[in-house]
């Protein structure tokens, strides 16, 4: 990340964190990272593309700690998943990311962008939960391993927060996680509650780090023609072909995809094909975000 773009990330951040995200003016980022105007539209589109791109970098962080403390460790050894879910407890202490989404709690929840991202990436920690618990406790926790993910992240959140209410700031997360894993150990008695089929828009193979994310919107596309020419909407296909002619291209306009890339997910809302609209907006948003970090 370039010097400008991280001055100005860390004072968005700050200031979010501070003051909260509604409550604090674009004139207020520029004076606390020292930079103008169109430095900061250099990078980002909006203060809300500013806070996705803060969460982005975190999210980057979170993976690449997970990928470190797997290196050269068997996929199920139990306290190598222990420290994978405690990096992302411990980086978003380090980044006070509690107090971030508390300053969301109050401003533009209802902004859709932001909404639909935040709702991605906690989709996307449960995914990640449910592949490592198959990893760790093997064939048996096949069809359960939503159920479990789910348990387990309630578990840990609320026995933290418990903890945290009575004082007992002193254990540490990896107890609190043990415990959790602990409860999904048992042997699963009921059917599967939650179906792997509902996560698929999630199921990112590996990580979206480690993929090409133009070629991921690219093939996505491509696989959905057929479907979109089944619903016979003249606007939806130019929008759609639009939108492949651009990835086909080496130097596809961003700023001109996104109003189509808008245009194309309300074309497709109440329709068999809605959840893939944000499938789509969301790869659209890690692109736009990739590319900015590279300029």
């Amino acid at each position: 990340m370039n010097k400008k773009k991280k001055q100005i990330i860390e004072a968005a951040q700050t200031l979010f964190i501070k003051k909260g995200f509604s409550a604090t003016p674009i004139q207020d980022i520029l004076e606390e990272a020292n930079v103008s105007k169109g430095t900061f539209y250099n990078y980002f589109s909006s203060k809300t593309a500013c806070l996705m791109a803060i969460l982005l970098f975190i999210k980057e962080e979170v993976i690449h700690d997970r990928q470190q403390l797997a290196l050269g460790k068997s996929p199920s050894d139990k306290d190598i998943f222990v420290k994978q879910i405690a990096a992302r407890f411990h980086i978003d202490k380090k980044h006070n990311l509690m107090a971030l989404f508390a300053s969301l709690a109050s401003s533009d929840k209802a902004h859709q962008e932001l909404k639909e991202f935040l709702n991605q990436q906690y989709l996307e920690e449960v995914t990640w939960m449910a592949a490592r618990i198959r990893d760790v406790f093997g064939d048996e926790k096949q069809e359960y391993a939503y159920d479990d993910a789910v348990t387990c992240f309630g578990t840990i959140h609320l026995t933290s927060k418990i903890l945290m209410d009575l004082g007992k700031t002193e254990i540490p997360i990896e107890e609190t996680i043990y415990f959790a894993l602990q409860q999904i150990e048992k042997t699963n008695t009921h059917p599967p509650f939650l179906k792997a089929d509902y996560f698929l828009l999630y199921q990112q193979e590996k990580h979206a780090a480690e993929k090409d994310t133009k070629m991921t919107l690219q093939q996505t596309l491509t696989d959905l023609g057929s479907h979109v020419e089944k619903l016979k909407n003249q606007r939806l296909t130019y929008y759609h072909q639009y939108l492949l002619e651009q990835l086909q291209s080496n130097t596809p306009n961003l700023f001109l995809m996104e109003s189509v890339v808008d245009s194309y997910q309300n074309a497709l809302q109440h329709t068999n094909l809605e959840d893939k609209g944000k499938y789509i907006k969301m790869l659209f948003t890690q692109l736009t975000a990739e590319e900015q970090e590279d300029s």
